[in-house]
């Protein structure tokens, strides 16, 4: 079997998924699929859109070594300018057509015999690949915090990755 045809999946589209799947298909990959839960790939930088979300390391720092952007409009971007750039990126190197949306991974489960990974969604369909990555990010599952009193306060709280923007 050439690299060539080897199956492999991505959970993820943040930018730890999009580094590996470009590495992949530049090496020749041809069959590389991302899993991403949401309808629009970026991860973190999808999901935190609270006012000032930006990076905290300069903006040329946080680009992909093989995609230096020298257009950022600020030292240290926003949320909005860095999710564009991720999908600039992922359009470049033609990664977008990609990623299957709305693909939940629930369980993976590993067959030796076939050496093999089902992965099965959270609708119940399975697709089977020889290479799993897990791209899901250390940030991908909002967790409020244990705080006691905080399932009875009548007041308004949300997590910063799920900001409630028409909250004042």
């Amino acid at each position: 079997m050439t690299s060539s045809t080897m199956s492999i999946g991505i959970i993820g589209s943040g930018f730890g998924a999009l580094a590996a799947a470009i590495e992949l298909t530049t090496a020749g990959h041809t069959d590389v699929r991302l899993w991403e839960r949401s309808a629009d790939l970026g991860g973190v930088w999808r999901d935190n859109t609270y006012p000032g979300a930006g990076c905290d390391v300069p903006s040329p720092l946080y680009s992909f070594s093989f995609a230096p952007n020298p257009h950022w409009t600020r030292r240290y971007a926003l949320q909005e300018e860095i999710h564009t750039y991720i999908r600039n990126v992922a359009d470049q190197f033609d990664i977008t057509r990609r990623i299957q949306f709305g693909h939940n991974v629930v369980a993976a489960t590993w067959d030796g015999t076939e050496n093999r990974w089902t992965v099965t969604f959270g609708d119940g369909s399975t697709q089977s690949v020889q290479v799993l990555i897990s791209a899901v990010g250390q940030l991908s599952t909002p967790r409020m915090p244990a705080i006691p009193g905080i399932d009875s306060f009548a007041g308004t709280s949300f997590h910063s990755a799920q900001w409630n923007h028409s909250f004042d």
